[in-house]
């Protein structure tokens, strides 16, 4: 979900609509983002010059004040999701996929169920969206996993799994792959636009931060706790990466 910009979800409404077939028409972009269920029919929908088809058990993504034209080419059954995000440009580029995930059907069926018109701000709803959003954001997900080459996708997930190892690193993430230094680099770096030991230190210092945040641990508890593998290292690096000490950082936050 590269071309999507995460937002809060501020509001909701659900509709259970039955189409009948029509030639192409003309929508006028609309004021809230629509997340359709299609449970039958066929429809053509042409957005930035990009033929979508929507066919039975697609899922179907149509942005903010965004013109398109739509053609109903079998009468259709859909479940439309209207909802508004705190980002007006958060879900910014149209998509459509065939669902395969019951799940993914029953949270759209239950989200029109809980929802009540004069109720708009059900947290019940909000909460089954999200669920929603991130059984598809997963669907995403593993659609660009499958073209990314299987040592590449490894070196990440063994840097996520281990950057709290303060004896963990590159090397040591080399032992466990089968490709070599030069095209681990190269290739982690085209696929995740930073390089593995960028990577392996991000997670540390955004763990880091975020405990320091949570204002439950000492500077000793953080630094054993993120990969560091002294406390004098841990400050050297962070005041390096933030401008500021542990300390400081933490007396900042905490004044906002």
């Amino acid at each position: 979900m590269k071309n999507i910009r995460k937002s809060p979800i501020v509001s909701i409404n659900a509709y259970d609509m039955h189409t009948k077939r029509s030639s192409l028409t003309e929508v006028k972009g609309r004021p809230f983002y629509a997340l359709t269920y299609r449970k039958t029919g066929t429809a053509k929908i042409i957005i930035d010059d990009q033929t979508i088809m929507s066919k039975e058990n697609y899922i179907t993504l149509t942005p903010k004040n965004q013109d398109y034209k739509t053609e109903i080419i079998e009468d259709t059954h859909i479940i439309a999701i209207h909802f508004e995000c705190q980002d007006d440009i958060a879900y910014r580029v149209p998509f459509a996929f065939e669902n395969k995930v019951p799940y993914i059907t029953e949270l759209f069926n239950t989200i029109f169920k809980r929802y009540s018109a004069d109720n708009i701000m059900n947290y019940e709803c909000f909460s089954l969206l999200y669920q929603l959003f991130a059984e598809i954001e997963r669907y995403f997900l593993k659609k660009e996993e499958n073209k990314i080459h299987p040592q590449i996708s490894k070196a990440k997930k063994e840097i996520e799994k281990n950057f709290a190892d303060n004896d963990f690193n590159i090397d040591k993430l080399l032992c466990t792959l089968s490709i070599s230094s030069s095209y681990l680099r190269q290739e982690f770096n085209k696929t995740y636009s930073i390089s593995p030991i960028a990577y392996l230190k991000k997670l540390r210092l955004q763990n880091a931060i975020s405990m320091l945040q949570s204002d439950y641990y000492s500077i000793q508890e953080i630094a054993k706790s993120c990969g560091y593998s002294s406390v004098s290292y841990f400050i050297q690096v962070f005041h390096k990466d933030t401008g500021y000490s542990p300390m400081k950082y933490k007396d900042k936050y905490f004044k906002i």
